[in-house]
């Protein structure tokens, strides 16, 4: 069946994300168990100041919209029962053509991409993003790091053991809420240097602050009483869990490697998969993640329209 959806003349609705709207947002990701974190309520409500993130719903559709200006984007339209993912294209489309900013879409899965190359051939350019790659491992291989391929990380792990075996792993809970909280300043206060510390830790100072709310897990590791090592994940689906921060004092050897087993041992040791985010592009990042040996990634790709235009979409 081919359509053409009608001239818009009202302007998507968008709006902050907002606590009370989590279930209802999470109802639009929970059918195809996405691997990436942008498909989660947490991360786009503990980022949204940093990346002016905004959502509105209309005719069963769940519509994302990030940036500012001509940096304007939109996530792939989600689409709910009673709607169609060719009918939340072209709303994107006439959304972005009334403000005058160009078509883009940001953090498109494979499986996106080829859905839209199938519903409208040549109409879309598709450009690798992989500076946003999300690094998946598999949850057993960071708590036990087996093989030789894991080596230099058992080392490390290894060494803090025989040094400080005596540490103590707890939960965040209210008991020690405001010590992590402190313990997060006092990091970000020696990691002063660059953009992405700040938007960190205003993502951060938003989490602490709705931190009943959101019922997120974390784990803290406590060295002769001292919070040295803290980090925050929740479930992305119910096979992946999602690390969102991870902080360690690193002038203690192993003690990455140790916060990053034991929260994964306690809290997540049911799920298959590990979440650790993207790289950024940095390249101390980069080879930082891929000694951990990942399992796949979650791709994205950036989407624009070509001079033709979509014309008319085909829903198969």
């Amino acid at each position: 069946m081919s359509f053409l959806i009608e001239k818009r003349v009202d302007i998507i609705d968008l709006k902050p994300f907002r606590i009370a709207d989590r279930e209802h947002i999470n109802s639009y990701f929970k059918e195809h168990h996405y691997e990436q974190c942008d498909c989660s309520f947490d991360t786009l409500f503990l980022w949204q100041d940093v990346y002016h993130t905004l959502w509105a719903e209309e005719n069963d559709v769940l519509f994302i919209r990030a940036g500012k200006g001509d940096q304007a984007f939109f996530m792939p339209p989600f689409a709910g029962d009673h709607a169609t993912f060719v009918e939340g294209l072209k709303i994107v489309e006439e959304h972005l053509s009334d403000l005058g900013k160009p078509f883009l879409l940001k953090s498109a899965s494979p499986w996106v991409v080829d859905r839209m190359k199938e519903f409208c051939p040549g109409c879309y350019s598709y450009q690798e993003d992989r500076d946003n790659w999300e690094y998946i491992y598999k949850t057993s291989d960071l708590i036990q790091l087996p093989g030789k391929k894991f080596r230099m990380k058992k080392n490390h792990l290894n060494g803090f053991l025989r040094a400080y075996g005596d540490y103590q792993y707890e939960p965040v809970g209210r008991d020690n809420l405001p010590e992590c909280i402190a313990s997060a300043r006092e990091w970000f206060v020696r990691h002063q240097d660059t953009d992405s510390i700040e938007h960190e830790q205003t993502a951060m100072n938003v989490m602490f602050e709705n931190w009943d709310s959101l019922g997120l897990k974390g784990g803290v590791i406590r060295i002769y009483g001292k919070i040295e090592a803290f980090t925050v994940g929740s479930l992305l689906n119910p096979k992946m869990a999602h690390i969102h921060f991870e902080k360690a004092n690193p002038d203690i050897r192993g003690l990455y490697q140790a916060i990053n087993r034991d929260f994964l041992m306690h809290e997540f040791s049911g799920t298959e998969f590990v979440n650790r985010e993207e790289d950024l592009g940095l390249p101390g990042l980069r080879k930082a993640k891929m000694e951990y040996q990942p399992d796949h990634f979650a791709e994205k790709y950036d989407v624009t329209l070509n001079a033709a235009g979509c014309g008319e979409l085909e829903e198969l």
